[in-house]
């Protein structure tokens, strides 16, 4: 299983979806977006066809989009994403 995130330091959602990857030790790769967040909300915006802009954090697995930390506990929660 291959998981990406997009991320943000001062974020507290970010924070919660590594901690809780970490804790069922998903291995992830992190893509800090600090020194670039405006440009990479608008990037990450237009490669997932996102209605409104993108926010963070944004997480990817086996290269489909799963959207924020909320969609993805929605995900495990109906079953959708085993870890």
């Amino acid at each position: 299983m291959k998981v990406e995130i997009y991320t943000l330091a001062y974020c507290p959602y970010c924070q919660k979806a590594k901690m809780f990857l970490e804790s069922k030790n998903v291995k992830f790769i992190e893509y800090p977006c600090d020194d670039n967040e405006d440009d990479m909300r608008e990037e990450l915006t237009k490669r997932f066809n996102l209605k409104s802009l993108a926010t963070f954090p944004q997480i990817i697995i086996d290269d489909k989009h799963i959207g924020g930390y909320s969609d993805l506990m929605a995900k495990i929660e109906t079953g959708e994403i085993e870890f």
